[in-house]
């Protein structure tokens, strides 16, 4: 199927529904819903949306910590300059975006209180189990010396306890990053936890933005414990038209910042998988792989090799000229990965267009990559800021390569080097992907299209099952049993009315809650977002002057001694419009769509709340009345919340551009402030429709929904009277539906 096949066929379902709204109107919201089929025109506005130009390519990098993503991206983007620093945990690791900008300037997030006790809890859970296991293991050590005859020695058993028991934990990474990441907090001091929200970093080069990160992501940092995130920006050609995320990894201790990393892979088109080649594709990059494919549907996968020259110098690889020993190593890992993408066709058929376009692809299966190598070439210069892990690296190819790594000879040094470096592959590919940018976010189309199509294919299978289940209700309901039930709702009323309400009560305003913060977050942070951008794409400079003052005592002081004169300050206002226009863009349109997505998320998990809810105080309050006849009055009920869809008019942001791309002073300022205004019209908007959704909740539910909850289950009952007393006819009905819903 095509985009036009699945457009035609939700149309013509829409068409068979209205053609027989008479029988489906008290159900039929309840199934549109289950399945997610949209009106016909928002599935084509959808589409729509994928087509729309201008849209930033998203290129995720995931990997375990220490597999050389860090080494990877500085290689790739600023030629082996280490501006971002190696993460030791997964804690230290930040979640990190490089997008393109122009200036060098980077926005910092920090953990906030909420993060910090989710921290803490975790490392009080560790120490709890950690003493547990400890006791558990001290009081094993007794009774094997008790047993043994042998004297216990309750210190060198308490001590022996407490190392098997920190052994034992080690198996649960998360707990102990928590309780590592813990002791590092504590050891900043209540004065670095009072950092505030952020901190915008601003600098004149790549070199100078690495010196100030280096405080708030590197291993070693004043503020690495505490920083969360970090989104950096940077006027680099490789970074036009791209936004990189650099992941700090899937099952991160950290639950708001893995909550960000998912939201960030969903947006992905295309996927670094980076894998240290000493253990390549292991399983935990495999569940990364999985996920990243099933749930968050990227369909572009990249496999990368890091850290190849570690696999040199086994008595298997280490061959006679270093090209041979590359290219039987990278034979070894292309095999495992044939193997392996095979095993995952298997498991997973659904992803068999994916994994078998990369059984395809020989040339890229498997790209190899020594970030490190990379490195040492391009700082060969500047061998006294090698540290303490490039000058082993460095040792080790000396000294098992001693032809191809000679000190003396430089250029056959730094040639080897960019050989294991790789870093011209990996830039191909890179190119590759951006070139493709198009056909990319075509296949995202085309993923959406087998979604649309699959969904269709389960509501009509779940119609025709509707339609068998009322065709056996006529057929086997007796008229004198639906009047005894229709009598003992009559008696119930006034009982159950007073529960059913209170139940109703509670879900509705826990939702409404619940809805108004988390859309005022997602606002929130797309806006802050935004206003860096703006930030960081604007300078202004102070610039002195001399100048002689205009009057004739003046004049007389500057001729005699060189007076007369006064010094004046110009304050330089630049701003560079693209970026600015593109956030302002980018804020509206993925605005609208997390938007939408958060309050469809929270909105159905109420349905379902709420269905359940009022299921079981209706089953508890009326054990005669049909329950099949209680589950679809409820369903039908709560099917009737809708959500009002999110709209930004962003239509006059086409009219704003500027007359080159730096614009300066009065240009510069006029610019800025109409893009600030577009963006607080925006952000007005959503606030406006996040309120009135708020506000719609009681407007699309029932004034009583227990008084419209037995009309309803009344109106069901007289129904199925009138289809009992003309069943020839209501059956015949029912078989013409089935027929044309088939033909559909």
């Amino acid at each position: 199927m095509n985009t036009n096949d699945v457009l035609s066929l939700n149309q013509r379902m829409h068409d068979w529904i209205q053609a027989y709204d008479q029988e489906l109107e008290k159900d039929i919201a309840y199934f549109l819903r289950k399945h997610a089929v949209s009106a016909p025109s928002e599935l084509e506005h959808t589409f729509e949306q994928l087509r729309e130009e201008g849209r930033l390519l998203q290129i995720g990098v995931v990997g375990r910590v220490k597999a050389g993503k860090s080494s990877l991206l500085n290689a790739l983007i600023f030629g082996g300059q280490n501006v971002l620093p190696r993460a030791a945990t997964p804690m230290t690791a930040a979640l990190t975006t490089l997008t393109f900008a122009g200036t060098f300037s980077a926005h910092v997030q920090f953990y906030s209180e909420a993060d910090l006790r989710d921290i803490e809890g975790s490392a009080q859970r560790f120490q709890e189990r950690l003493a547990a296991e400890q006791k558990r293991a001290a009081d094993e050590m007794r009774r094997r010396r008790q047993h043994a005859g042998q004297a216990a020695d309750e210190e060198a058993i308490w001590t022996a306890a407490g190392h098997a028991a920190r052994r034992e934990l080690q198996k649960d990474a998360s707990l102990c990053a928590a309780q590592d990441q813990w002791e590092r907090i504590q050891a900043c001091g209540a004065g670095a936890r009072a950092l505030g929200a952020g901190q915008k970093l601003d600098a004149a080069d790549a070199a100078a933005l690495a010196e100030l990160l280096r405080d708030y992501v590197g291993a070693d940092g004043r503020y690495m414990p505490l920083t969360k995130s970090a989104d950096i920006f940077l006027p680099l050609e490789t970074l036009k038209g791209i936004r990189i995320i650099d992941t700090p990894g899937i099952n991160d201790p950290v639950r708001s910042r893995e909550q960000r990393t998912e939201a960030l892979l969903k947006e992905c088109d295309a996927v670094f998988i980076v894998s240290p080649a000493g253990q390549f594709l292991s399983e935990q990059d495999l569940e990364v792989m999985s996920r990243i494919t099933q749930k968050e549907g990227v369909q572009e996968l990249v496999l990368v090799a890091s850290q190849i020259d570690n696999q040199l110098y086994g008595s298997d690889t280490c061959l006679p000229t270093l090209k041979a020993s590359v290219d039987k190593v990278t034979g070894d890992l292309r095999e495992h990965v044939v193997e392996t993408l095979q095993r995952l066709t298997q498991q997973h058929p659904e992803m068999e267009a994916i994994f078998g376009s990369m059984l395809q692809n020989e040339k890229d299966q498997v790209l190899y990559t020594s970030g490190m190598c990379h490195s040492l070439s391009a700082r060969w210069d500047e061998q006294h800021s090698w540290d303490a892990s490039e000058r082993k690296v460095w040792a080790n190819l000396q000294t098992h390569y001693p032809d191809f790594f000679a000190a003396h000879d430089r250029e056959r040094c730094r040639a080897n080097l960019d050989l294991l470096g790789n870093t011209a592959g990996l830039l191909n590919v890179l190119e590759r992907v951006r070139a493709r940018k198009s056909e990319i976010i075509g296949q995202r189309s085309a993923d959406l299209v087998r979604s649309k199509a699959s969904a269709l294919q389960e509501l009509r299978t779940d119609l025709l099952a509707f339609i068998q289940q009322r065709s056996q209700e006529i057929k086997s309901a007796d008229v004198d049993d639906l009047k005894a039930q229709s009598r003992k709702l009559d008696e119930l009323v006034t009982e159950s009315s007073f529960f059913l309400a209170d139940a109703v009560a509670q879900r509705i305003s826990a939702f409404r809650d619940q809805l108004e913060q988390q859309l005022t977050k997602e606002l929130k942070n797309k806006y802050d977002g935004t206003k860096n951008v703006f930030s960081s794409n604007t300078s202004e400079e102070t610039r002195r002057e001399t100048h002689k003052r205009d009057s004739w005592a003046a004049k007389i002081a500057n001729s005699l001694w060189g007076g007369g004169t006064e010094e004046r300050a110009y304050r330089d206002f630049t701003l560079f419009w693209h970026p600015v226009r593109n956030a302002l863009v980018e804020f509206a349109s993925a605005l609208v769509i997390d938007l939408s997505k958060i309050s469809e998320d929270v909105v159905a998990e109420f349905r379902r709340s709420l269905i359940k809810e009022v299921t079981a105080v209706s089953r508890t309050r009326m054990e005669n009345v049909s329950t099949a006849l209680i589950i679809r009055s409820v369903q039908a009920l709560v099917a009737k919340i809708d959500i009002p869809a999110f709209t930004l008019d962003s239509g006059s942001l086409e009219h704003l551009r500027g007359v080159r791309d730096t614009l300066c002073d009065s240009e510069a300022r006029e610019f800025l402030g109409q893009a600030s205004s577009k963006l607080a019209q925006l952000q007005h908007q959503a606030i406006c429709q996040i309120r009135n959704l708020k506000g719609s909740v009681h407007k699309h539910l029932p004034q009583s929904f227990a008084e419209e909850f037995f009309k309803d289950m009344h109106a069901r009952i007289r129904e199925l009277e009138e289809s009992v007393d003309n069943a020839v006819l209501a059956l015949d009905r029912l078989r013409r539906m089935a027929k044309d819903l088939e033909a559909v």
